[in-house]
Formats: C-alpha cells, sequence, structure tokens
C-alpha cells in the first residue's frame, strides 16, 4: 500500500510541476514559496524526504474515502492547493 502512494504522490508532483508549465513559466516566488512549505528542517532546501512527506500529508487530506486513491475531482483540488501551497 505504502508503495502506491509514493506512485501516487510522485504522480501528482509530477502533474503539479506540469500545470504551471502549462499556464506560464513559474516564478521565483513560486519555487521560494514550494521550498518553505515543504522545508520542515528550515535549512533552506527541501529534500526528497520532505517533498514526499508534504505531498503524502495533501493527498490524504483529499482521499476523503480513506481509498488509497483520488478520484478526478479530488485529484483537480489536491493540484490546486499543491499550486498554492495549502498543505
Amino acid at each position: 500500500m505504502r508503495a502506491i502512494h509514493k506512485a501516487l504522490a510522485l504522480a501528482a508532483i509530477a502533474g503539479a510541476m506540469a500545470l504551471p508549465a502549462m499556464a506560464g513559466d513559474v516564478s521565483k516566488a513560486d519555487a521560494d514559496k514550494f521550498v518553505t512549505m515543504c522545508d520542515k528542517d528550515k535549512d533552506g532546501m527541501m529534500s526528497k524526504q520532505e517533498m514526499m512527506q508534504m505531498v503524502e500529508k495533501m493527498f490524504d487530506k483529499h482521499d476523503t474515502k480513506k481509498m488509497g486513491k483520488l478520484d478526478k475531482k479530488q485529484a483537480e483540488d489536491f493540484l490546486k492547493d499543491l499550486l498554492k501551497g495549502s498543505g
């Protein structure tokens, strides 16, 4: 089950990174906000572990039926939250 979460988290990250590219360039402010949101040890950088923990937390927030997967609407809301940085 943990492998499913990691695969979904990676897919969500890839999708989240693609959305700003489709909408235009990601600004430095967006990147700074994302790093700050993930950076739990406050070293100014985000580790893979920190990013995965944040994405898993957000995924679980949107997995309201606790099925380990998101439908299209839940995935859309998840990506919107991820992009606005409301982890």
